[in-house]
């Protein structure tokens, strides 16, 4: 195999991943890929493929002949240049942004939450709730099976799925303190 030969290949299946991974979504995730070895993220593996296929076919056709070696040493550069560029300032980004607007649905139990939507006896209504810094809503039913009207505050007892089991709050009942000698 000549060294064209090799950049079409690479070229070609950087391409072909980039458009499968465009209509089916990325396939494969990597495990630890948050880690030291980020960089071998299947999108990053496809632009180092498709950048150094990519110019290592273009830089003899601009008149750039000084050897095949050189060409796929400058090809395979850019190559880890520009997958390292988009890792830093668009992959890692996006994953940190990911990271912190996401909870998990545990850490809700025993959290107070707003009734928005009526839940009727033993039926199914709606709560917000605040967590991470984001405000959510989520199918809600009562645990003892009691109506809760909207505008009640509740407590989050426990999730089935995805529906959030409630009980309405007790009132806050401040009781006085005795002064001494006091009846």
């Amino acid at each position: 195999m000549g060294i064209e030969q090799l950049f079409i290949l690479f070229f070609v299946i950087g391409v072909g991943f980039v458009v499968v991974s465009f209509f089916v979504g990325e396939l494969v995730e990597v495990e630890g890929s948050n880690s030291a070895f980020s960089f071998f993220r299947p999108t990053l593996i496809a632009v180092f493929l498709t950048v150094t296929g990519g110019l290592g076919l273009l830089l003899p056709r601009i008149g750039f002949e000084p050897g095949a070696a050189i060409i796929l040493f400058i090809s395979a550069l850019s190559g880890l240049a520009l997958a390292g560029l988009i890792n830093r300032f668009i992959i890692v980004p996006l994953h940190k942004a990911q990271n912190t607007s996401t909870f998990n649905m545990q850490d809700t139990i025993g959290c107070s939450a707003n009734v928005i939507s009526h839940i009727p006896q033993g039926g199914y209504g709606k709560i917000k709730y605040n967590i991470s810094g984001s405000v959510v809503t989520s199918p809600a039913k009562s645990d003892d099976g009691n109506e809760i009207r909207a505008g009640e505050t509740v407590e989050i007892m426990y999730i089935e799925g995805r529906t959030y089991f409630v009980r309405r709050q007790a009132a806050r009942v401040h009781d006085e303190v005795m002064q001494p000698g006091a009846n």
